[in-house]
């Protein structure tokens, strides 16, 4: 480092500054402790040849001796000429120079001091400076042990580092931004959000929050229609399904990565123009009731959605999805409520038909020569009891063919969804569906209905059982309970097995 170097000789009242083109220092020394002539010579030789270094030596009869043209004698010389108990002010000067897209920095946290003392504006003015310079990205030699950070075209590295230059078309991407959106004097601070998006970065890098801001700051400008920085105030106006402008604070900006994350899909890939139109339609619709600066993921699903749209000319499909949702929606509750009441319907068109069977018997018992408290002879018990599982199969029937009606309405409601898959991304399918919250309810409140309705119809069956084996004259109780024994013990046999 440049400080080490000169602090390699005995001096005192060393002071360091580095501003963006130039690095200064100043010390002094007694001339009984004279550094000799080879430390000034190491500090000259330390400085990149692509910058200019001035080192002038003055004492206190202001005698002035300049390194640039002189050598080791004239110095000895100058230093004998000096009287003993006299200072030397020492003064070096550096102006720094971009040539081969490289760039030096020689005392990193007094270069980060100055760059955070500085407006928005000149922090802008200055790199923009650096930039215009290059063709696509600056490579900041850092004189010192800085770990590495980086955006899209300014890298800041060690010095003597290896670095593979970036594939980011930075004078592509600043005729597109020109093209697409008019940022007021961008000429006189020419700089993009992707010179300030950190890909790679460090912890506690003093330059990340400024960074951060920056990017920010001109992912807005390059979205909106057109937009200006006026001392502390960012002003900008968006031309889309209506006009909205807005106003922010430059210094209370909040790192929003939504912002940069819009920009950068406008700007990469396919039809800048197209893609802006459509971004800033999403987004005067959706900043209606809240500042732009607060734009989240949805935005950016919806802009997506609408430009796949756009992609596909599905235009008119998209404007009438939300009512197609909606009408199959209602039509979904109907239906699956025709299907729950259904085993409702079939559980009293059954009581119907047991009864008109208990009443048809009672009917021929009286008409007949048997006394009327003999109705349920072991014939008539037989034959109420294979009506009784007759209903038991037909509940069984219709309790199946309600759970196949009921899963093809929700087998229909994912087709729906599946159909526009390729069309809407994944947040807007969960925005249009209430994110199933609808299906969900649904479905506990069918299967709750499917319960009810099923343990009343089972409970009957074995009520009018229990009736028809309590009035009958020969019942057949053992007979099924020796039955459902049969069946219990093989079934328990079975799971042994």
């Amino acid at each position: 480092m440049l400080a080490q170097l000169i602090q390699t000789a005995t001096i005192k009242d060393i002071v360091v500054s580095e501003r963006m083109k130039v690095y200064e220092a100043s010390f002094k020394f007694d001339i009984e402790n004279a550094p000799a002539y080879s430390y000034f010579f190491n500090i000259i030789q330390f400085v990149s040849q692509r910058d200019k270094i001035r080192m002038i030596l003055e004492d206190e009869a202001e005698r002035v001796f300049d390194f640039s043209n002189t050598n080791e004698e004239s110095y000895d010389a100058y230093i004998k000429d000096t009287l003993a108990d006299e200072i030397v002010n020492v003064k070096i000067k550096i102006d720094k120079e971009v040539i081969g897209n490289h760039f030096s920095i020689y005392a990193f946290d007094e270069f980060v001091d100055d760059i955070l003392s500085l407006s928005i504006e000149n922090v802008m003015i200055s790199f923009s400076d650096l930039l215009k310079q290059v063709s696509n990205n600056l490579i900041f030699d850092i004189y010192g042990s800085v770990t590495m950070f980086a955006t899209k075209t300014m890298f800041f590295v060690p010095f003597g580092s290896s670095i593979t230059n970036s594939e980011f078309n930075r004078t592509q991407r600043i005729d597109k931004c020109k093209e697409v959106s008019y940022f007021y004097n961008f000429d006189t601070y020419e700089v993009l959000p992707d010179d300030f998006k950190l890909l790679v970065n460090y912890e506690n890098n003093p330059l990340t929050e400024l960074f951060q801001k920056l990017t920010f700051l001109l992912s807005i400008g390059f979205i909106a229609t057109s937009a200006s920085i006026n001392g502390s105030l960012l002003k900008g106006m968006i031309n889309g399904q209506r006009t909205m402008e807005y106003q922010c604070e430059i210094n209370q900006l909040p790192n929003n990565n939504n912002l940069y994350n819009i920009y950068n899909w406008i700007y990469t890939e396919g039809n800048a123009i197209d893609k802006a139109i459509i971004a800033r339609n999403v987004i005067s619709l959706h900043c209606k009731y809240i500042p732009v600066t607060e734009i989240d993921e949805k935005v950016m699903a919806s802009i997506q959605s609408n430009y796949n749209l756009y992609l596909k000319e599905n235009v008119k499909e998209y404007l009438d999805l939300k009512n197609k949702v909606a009408e199959f929606i209602s039509e979904t509750i109907s239906k699956t409520g025709e299907y729950a009441t259904g085993l409702l319907d079939k559980f009293k068109a059954n009581i119907i038909a047991i009864f008109g069977f208990m009443f048809s018997v009672i009917l021929a018992n009286i008409v007949s020569d048997q006394p009327l408290d003999n109705i349920f002879t072991k014939d008539i018990t037989v034959l109420a009891e294979c009506v009784i599982v007759g209903s038991f199969v037909y509940l069984v029937i219709c309790y199946l063919q309600s759970c196949y009606e009921i899963q093809k309405v929700y087998d229909s409601y994912n087709q729906l969804k599946q159909n526009y898959n390729e069309i809407l991304t994944e947040d807007d399918l969960h925005e249009i569906f209430g994110n199933d919250e609808i299906l969900t309810t649904m479905k506990k409140t069918i299967s709750k209905s499917k319960k009810i309705y099923l343990g009343i119809w089972i409970l009957f069956l074995i009520g009018a059982l229990i009736v028809v084996e309590y009035l009958s004259s020969s019942p057949n109780t053992q007979y099924i309970i020796d039955f459902i024994k049969k069946i219990y013990m093989s079934v328990c046999m079975n799971n042994k097995a």
